[in-house]
């Protein structure tokens, strides 16, 4: 059996595998991408998220606000958030892990971090939206949190203020001045935030555009190919096993998403990342839909309008790899838009979606050289972030990759830290 070799192996074809390919390859490094599915998958978080691209989102996913307000909601198999994991010393260990990244300090740190990841990804996103041009669709058309009470509203602003103090600057709407930005919204409506640098891409689109860009760049890339085991060698990974042949890399990266830490574990490594499970809804493109991506704030739904479709996404089910598909779930998920949206017309469903994002303890993602092999790296962990902070992760993965130092980011984001 032959042995396919490259300077930098990359195992996972979401939006972070796929990022690293296309920076790592224009940089003029051979590259081979496994994928266990399709380009796309449509099982991955990378595929059916809401395609929000928002440097505005900065909060990690452990907040004190998760304590103190949504510990209920977080246990309430009924709430937008639940936890539903097994009690094994794994789970329980994450946690703790969480609990204890629920405090300011720590809050504060994460922003910054985030703030400083997504100002960057910002960039980098419209520079490759320029270079593809009509290939998929994105739009920088700003964010619009939408508050039916009075309670969310409050809420709203409370935040918004909060995170002006990184430099998050955000406008506060009125009701009237929420409805003349989006007449498609009820009467109804209190108030609502809008976040003008955000926006939207459609997340095939973009997925398929990167692949085809990389591959161009000289990358290779195998599909339908599943990584089941690893050789070991003085200290490094030597050998990736599959079910299509052995592939060995000068440098190694784990990029799978929620699969990192089973993989990591045939390593040998604790890599703590579980599974949120998550919902979307693709319909066709409705009479009086939506011009500009909505949060329901009150719901915590996402609406993403595009061209011949419209996504509603919504839920954040802490359950491991749990693959069930629960039916009131995407009921609430309609149900709600449909308060927000009165007059939507009539919806043909398209497809129905459910994935599993990447979650560590402290809410960062996972990025840098393992603490055990001196060629392995990791890109993971990146929650309901992923689309957003795609490009920045793969240019900082190649800089790593080329022997260069990230600053900060380099500690803060390390694999070996503390969670």
């Amino acid at each position: 059996m032959n042995t396919d070799k490259a300077d930098i192996l990359i195992i996972g074809g979401g939006v972070i595998g796929l990022c690293t390919a296309y920076y790592t390859a224009a940089r003029g490094a051979s590259v081979i991408l496994i994928e266990r599915n399709q380009i796309p998958s449509p099982t991955g978080s990378s595929y059916g998220n809401a395609g929000l691209v928002v440097p505005s989102h900065c909060k990690p996913l452990p907040t004190p606000g998760i304590i103190a307000e949504g510990i209920r909601q977080l246990f309430d198999p009924s709430g937008a958030f639940s936890i539903r994991l097994s009690p094994t010393p794994e789970t329980l260990r994450w946690l703790w892990g969480f609990y204890r990244s629920c405090d300011e300090k720590h809050f504060s740190y994460a922003v910054d971090i985030f703030r400083e990841l997504s100002q960057e990804s910002l960039r980098l996103h419209n520079a490759l939206a320029r270079d593809a041009g009509t290939q998929y669709e994105y739009k920088q058309t700003g964010l619009l949190h939408v508050c039916l009470t009075e309670k969310a509203f409050q809420e709203g602003r409370e935040e918004a203020e909060l995170m002006e103090k990184y430099g998050i600057v955000s406008r506060v709407l009125s009701g009237p001045e929420v409805r003349d930005m989006e007449p498609a919204i009820t009467p109804r409506v209190v108030g609502g935030i809008r976040n003008p640098p955000d926006g939207r891409l459609h997340p095939p689109e973009f997925l398929n555009w990167l692949a085809q860009e990389a591959q161009n760049r000289g990358a290779q890339f195998f599909t339908e190919t599943e990584v089941f085991d690893f050789g070991q060698h003085r200290g490094q990974v030597h050998t990736v096993h599959t079910t299509k042949g052995e592939f060995q890399g000068e440098q190694v990266v784990l990029a799978s998403g929620v699969w990192t830490g089973e993989l990591a574990k045939k390593l040998g490594m604790r890599m703590p990342i579980q599974g949120a499970k998550g919902y979307s809804l693709t319909f066709r493109r409705p009479e009086n839909c939506p011009r500009i991506p909505l949060s329901l704030e009150d719901f915590y739904v996402a609406v993403t309008p595009y061209k011949e479709t419209l996504r509603m996404t919504g839920f954040l089910e802490l359950s491991g790899m749990d693959q069930n598909i629960e039916l009131r779930c995407l009921r609430n998920i309609q149900e709600h838009t449909r308060v927000c949206l009165p007059e939507l017309g009539k919806l043909e469903l398209l497809e129905i979606w459910r994935g599993h994002r990447p979650c560590t303890p402290d809410g960062l993602p996972v990025l840098g050289r393992s603490g055990k092999f001196t060629n392995l790296w990791i890109a993971s962990g990146h929650a309901t972030k992923g689309m957003s902070l795609g490009p920045v992760t793969g240019r900082l993965m190649r800089d790593l990759l080329a022997g260069k130092s990230i600053g900060r980011l380099g500690h803060a984001l390390r694999p070996d830290r503390q969670m």
